[in-house]
Parts: structure tokens; C-alpha cells; sequence
């Protein structure tokens, strides 16, 4: 969409038994982001926020098992808190070019007053380099049930540059309903991953087209 805790470590352990005799692969990273937006929306009041997370999953081919966690300033830098997500699950293919995946993802809030905690599952497909995600979730503190639907592809521009474009649909029985849409270009700088956007969302009516700029650094384990 969304990028230290819970769903993750238990999702984990259901399948990295079965596969325990393979070597498993892992990543951490920072990232710097001019405003944190989620499923068109700013986490961090239209400002900066400073993320961070760690990835591992059960092979290269981007098959098996895999799980993560992911931190993120929210609100005003500072003032707000962090939200702390878990996730895992599994990947699969049908054939070299169609993919699937299934899982769950944990969002946690330390301060309640901003968001109420989730807990979604999901499944998708994948096609290349195109994508399809359903998501169903519930929010703690009375929050209420929603779903997502997230669409998206990635397109390589040149060398070391993606075009990446996406699509979502919320849909819930206690907010209005929106949709939003991005399209964001993402190159390697010396090093680090420079990625720089547009995001839009009809739920307001002003304010609801955001440029952003992210740089994040990712570290091998």
C-alpha cells in the first residue's frame, strides 16, 4: 500500500518448520519520508517521518515463507508515537509468470488516541510484474470491519529506474468509502533508494493530492 512486533513471529512459526532445512534470507531497513502515507492517506500530519524495519523470508526466488516488521513514526514527528506493524505469510507460484500470496499483517499504535489497533489477512495474485491484493481487517476499540482492494504493476523505465502505479479501494461499515491512487518513480543513488511520488485520495476535499520523497538504505544480513 502499507513499510517490530507480533503476527510475524506467529505466522513464522507455522511454516518455518516445513522448511527448516532450507537457508532463509534477510534484510533490514531505514528510511527518511517526507510524509508517511498509507492507503492515500498522511500518517504523519503532510510531514516528515522516519521508518524503519527487517525482512526474512525463506529463499531468493521470492517463494516460501516469509515475515517482517515494520516501524514508523506517526503524527507530528515526536508528538505522536510510533505504529509498529507485524506481518508474514506465504508465497507460491502457479507457473513462471502467475504468483500468489497469503497472509497477515498487525497494526499496533502506542498512542490509542491517533488509530485504533488492526489485525487484516490477505491473499492476492500476481501476474509478471502486476499485481492484485484483497485485504480484510478489523480495528480494535469498537472500530469496526473494513476491506481493501490494492492494484498495482511496476514498470522498468531504464536502468536502475521503476515505475511503480497503484490503485485502492477501502470500503468499510463506519467510514465513507474512497478510493486513491499513486504513481511513484523509484532509482538507486549510490546506494540508496530514492523514490519520488504522487498520491491522491477522493475521501477530502482539499488537500488530497500529496508529493512525496522517500530515501531509504537497505542492508543485506
Amino acid at each position: 500500500m502499507k513499510k517490530l512486533l507480533v503476527v510475524a513471529t506467529a505466522i513464522g512459526a507455522l511454516t518455518l518448520p516445513a522448511a527448516s532445512s532450507v537457508a532463509s534470507e534477510s534484510s533490514a531497513h531505514v528510511a527518511l519520508t517526507s510524509d508517511y502515507v498509507f492507503r492515500g492517506l498522511s500518517y504523519s500530519s503532510d510531514g516528515v517521518a522516519v521508518q524503519g524495519g527487517y525482512d526474512i523470508q525463506q529463499s531468493k526466488e521470492d517463494k516460501g515463507w516469509f515475515a517482517g516488521v515494520f516501524a514508523s513514526t506517526v503524527g507530528d514527528l515526536g508528538k505522536k508515537g510510533l505504529e509498529v506493524d507485524g506481518f508474514g505469510g506465504w508465497k507460491g507460484s502457479f507457473n513462471p509468470t502467475l504468483g500468489y500470496e497469503v497472509g497477515g499483517v498487525f497494526y499496533k499504535y502506542t498512542d490509542s488516541n491517533f488509530s485504533n489497533d488492526a489485525t487484516e489477512i490477505y491473499a492476492g495474485v500476481n501476474y509478471e510484474t502486476a499485481y492484485m491484493k484483497i485485504f480484510s481487517g478489523s480495528q480494535s476499540n469498537g472500530g469496526g470491519s473494513y476491506n481493501y482492494i490494492d492494484l498495482g504493476a511496476t514498470f522498468i523505465v531504464m536502468k536502475d529506474i521503476d515505475l511503480n502505479v497503484h490503485y485502492g479501494r477501502y470500503s468499510s461499515n463506519s467510514v465513507t468509502d474512497y478510493n486513491d491512487f499513486s504513481a511513484s518513480m523509484n532509482m538507486d543513488v549510490k546506494g540508496f533508494d530514492l523514490g519520488l511520488g504522487l498520491t491522491y485520495e477522493d475521501l477530502n476535499t482539499t488537500n488530497n493530492l500529496k508529493s512525496i520523497a522517500t530515501v531509504t538504505k537497505e542492508f543485506e544480513l
